[in-house]
């Protein structure tokens, strides 16, 4: 591997954000940063921070508000798989997991298909009306269901349980 460098510090001309691109021995791009007056990771019109793979394809974009993770009309966090197809999403807001009524923490396989959902209310695992952390099998069957409120975790009555599953075949059937 590589070691990185510091290649170019600048101004972006459109925000004036400070920007430090990161090459390898190669001089391939590996991570671009986008820093306020105050020299916090921070950007409103996208991510503040990138990570590339060597083929220039994103691996990690981080959304940053003031140093902190934060984004209200999108995931904070995407990492990538190296042919470009979402691996995870993490939604967070004023640095906190959170997520109201979908999941907050969400993982790919590489077909695309769903591995495991996590649902967080200001950064508890929580979930009114069902599971808050669900895995998948690769065919989509559910292998795992966890349920909580306010991070605390619990077993769930047999009339919450129907009350899911009957829900979600309503949501199913449309």
């Amino acid at each position: 591997m590589n070691s990185i460098r510091v290649c170019k510090e600048y101004a972006d001309q459109e925000s004036g954000l400070k920007v430090k691109e990161y090459y390898n021995g190669e001089n391939k791009l590996q991570v671009k940063e986008y820093f306020n007056e105050e020299n916090e990771l921070h950007r409103t019109n996208g991510p503040a921070y990138i990570e590339y793979y060597d083929n220039g394809n994103v691996e990690e974009e981080v959304y940053y508000s003031n140093d902190m993770l934060h984004r209200l009309n999108g995931p904070a966090v995407i990492d990538y798989y190296p042919d470009g197809k979402v691996k995870k999403e993490d939604y967070l807001v004023n640095g906190k997991a959170h997520r109201v009524g979908y999941p907050s923490f969400v993982s790919y396989y590489e077909d695309g298909s769903v591995k495991s959902e996590y649902f967080y209310i200001n950064d508890e695992l929580h979930r009114e009306h069902g599971p808050a952390i669900i895995m998948y099998s690769q065919t989509g069957e559910i292998t795992n269901e966890r349920w909580f409120a306010h991070d605390k975790e619990f077993i769930p009555s047999q009339e919450q349980v129907d009350a899911y599953r009957n829900k979600l075949d309503q949501v199913n059937t449309i």
